[in-house]
């Protein structure tokens, strides 16, 4: 099994355009959810190892990640593309510093946000069932021989 290890970079708007959009100064972002209805839903994410075998990505979705009360967290995104899985080599980690709003692009594959101190609050903007219709879930160990550990 391939472990490999995902340094954390900082969160510009430079180095996440290939992913998505960063609302890093006063503006706005077009938001696609497709056909259907939008949806706002708060959530926190709690503690956890900072490693995953698991991505996901929504084809028909944008989403919008927005986070609350100065919380931080790492999130993992790769390119959308249009295989079954990640490209491993093209996986990266960037730090959600907690004070400005990310969207990713249809189809970027992602992690669940990890949080980096007691907890990690946000509101996610995307359209209304979009993790019953348009989730699609992949196994990094089974399809492509890997896992990943977040170097924080």
């Amino acid at each position: 099994m391939n472990v490999i290890r995902l340094p954390v970079q900082k969160m510009t708007r430079e180095a996440f355009a290939p992913y998505g959009v960063l609302l890093d100064r006063r503006g706005s972002v077009d938001v696609d959810i497709g056909m259907g209805v939008p949806s706002i839903t708060g959530a926190t994410a709690d503690p956890r190892p900072f490693k995953f075998e698991f991505m996901a990505r929504h084809k028909h979705t944008m989403q919008v990640f927005s986070p609350l009360a100065g919380s931080q967290a790492v999130i993992c995104v790769a390119p959308a593309n249009g295989l079954d899985a990640p490209d491993p080599d093209k996986v990266v980690a960037f730090l959600v510093e907690g004070r400005l709003p990310y969207a990713y692009f249809r189809g970027t594959w992602h992690t669940p946000p990890f949080a980096t101190g007691d907890w990690y609050s946000y509101l996610v903007v995307d359209r209304k069932g979009t993790l019953d219709e348009d989730l699609e879930l992949v196994d990094l160990r089974a399809l492509r021989g890997c896992t990943f550990e977040i170097e924080l």
